[in-house]
């Protein structure tokens, strides 16, 4: 029953992980199409700031100007933020479950001694 329960979790983290990434990259292309064209900024710099953005640093080297844009960012940085911690939450649980499965696989590697 364990590994079933391992085998189900993995395949939902991996799941969730898949379809994370996914939203994150279609968000991230999705703001840089949108700020290229309304801002008129190069496709890096509009990269950049989409990039910088949804990942809360925030450098304010490039701060955009149209009205239309700043509206924009309402609705994508709480859902690009969102989306990013999901996919980092999720990477962070398959690394600690990976490492789990590991440390079992040790702990049953090892002789037991029974104490007299």
């Amino acid at each position: 029953m364990g590994r079933l329960w391992n085998w189900w979790i993995h395949l939902r983290l991996r799941y969730t992980l898949t379809l994370g990434m996914t939203m994150l990259f279609g968000l991230i292309a999705l703001s840089t199409v949108f700020v290229h064209a309304v801002e008129g900024w190069s496709w890096l710099d509009s990269l950049y700031f989409s990039i910088v953005s949804v990942t809360t640093v925030g450098y304010g080297d490039l701060a955009p100007q149209e009205a239309a844009t700043k509206l924009f960012l309402v609705l994508y940085l709480p859902m690009g933020i969102g989306v990013g911690f999901v996919v980092l939450t999720t990477a962070g649980g398959q690394i600690l479950e990976s490492q789990r499965r590991r440390l079992m696989r040790v702990h049953e590697a090892l002789p037991t001694h029974e104490h007299r």
